[in-house]
Formats: structure tokens, sequence, C-alpha cells
């Protein structure tokens, strides 16, 4: 029996170092295929820039080529942007020459208002102007409709501005300018005659 325990003892102890080195075995294809499976990821992502250094190692043509690529594409946005930059430039420029041209024609309506407006005056003035002696025609048209027909019309035959004579008469009753009329010299009656006819 003693052989027996012996040879149980023994096949212990084998079974155990072959449990313990194949545990071993079994740790270190697991930490393997951790790290392959971290590099992997790490590589695949492209933590740090790490594809780049690895494809750089590997193949040194192809990472230049990335490398020139990448220069390339650099060179190219630097370009649009510039060309967007003129693109602004030009297009400011634009907005700036239709400002001036803006401010130009704002300037030359002010102007124009200000003319405008003192032509405005300027008729206000006449038609006041006109208004008044309007008014003074009238009274003084009362006055000659008031005199008999022979003074006045030795009065106002001796009136040089025959138009305000016209003027005087227009502002009678038709009658009484009749009277006026004909108690003046028939040519001096004729002429303003005509003349009234023609206004």
């Amino acid at each position: 029996m003693a052989r027996y325990d012996r040879v149980i003892k023994g096949n212990t102890g084998n079974d155990l170092a072959t449990n313990t080195s194949g545990a071993a075995w079994l740790v270190m294809i697991v930490l393997l295929l951790f790290v392959v499976t971290a590099a992997g990821l790490l590589l695949f992502f492209n933590v740090g820039g790490m594809r780049d250094v690895v494809v750089g190692l590997l193949f040194p043509s192809k990472a230049a080529s990335n490398q020139q690529l990448e220069e390339s594409l650099k060179l190219q946005q630097l370009k649009a942007i510039e060309d967007e930059k003129n693109r602004l430039k030009d297009f400011e420029n634009q907005l700036n020459a239709l400002k001036s041209q803006l401010e130009g024609k704002q300037q030359e309506l002010e102007q124009r208002e200000a003319e405008l407006k003192q032509k405005e005056k300027e008729v206000e003035e006449l038609q006041q102007k006109l208004s008044a002696q309007f008014e003074d025609i009238k009274g003084i048209a009362k006055v000659y409709k008031n005199m008999e027909a022979e003074q006045a019309a030795s009065i106002l035959s001796e009136m040089e501005d025959s138009s305000l004579v016209i003027q005087i008469l227009k502002n009678m009753p038709e009658e009484k300018s009749a009277e006026i009329l004909g108690a003046m010299d028939s040519k001096k009656a004729a002429e303003l005659t005509g003349q009234m006819a023609g206004q």
C-alpha cells in the first residue's frame, strides 16, 4: 500500500507541474493576444500618429508619398484660402466703388433738393407779390369805378403802362369799363381793346 501511495503522490506532483506549465502558457498566450490586439487598435485608429510611424518604418517610400500628398493638400488648401481672400478683396473693392457712387448720388440729390426748396421759396414770394399787386389793382379799379367815366378815361389815357390800364379795366364791371373806353380817344381805346383781346 505504501507503494501505491508513492505512485499516487508521484502522479500528483507530475500533474501539478503539468498544470503549472500549462497555466503559464495560457497566461503568455492571453498576454500576447492582448498586446497584439492593443497594437492593432492603436494602428487602426492611428493613436498618436503611430500608424504613420509604423508605415514610415515598414514602407519608407509610401510614407514619403503620404507626406508629399499631405503637403500637396495643405498647399491646395492654402491656395484656396488665398483665392478666397482675393475674391473677397475684389468684392470689397466693388462695394467701396458702389458706396462712393451712392454717396455722390446722395450729395447730388441733396443739392437738387436744396435748389428745389429755393425755387419753391421764390415761387411763393412771387405769388405773394402778385397777390399783393392784384389786390392793389382791384383797389385802384374800385377807385376808378366810382369816378365819372370822362374823368377816369382822361387819367387812364395818360398812363404809359398799358398793361396796368388793361388790368384796371378788367377788374371793373363790363358796363363801367365800356363807358370809360367810350370816353377815351378812339385811337387809345382801339389800342387798349386790341391788347385786351390779345391777352
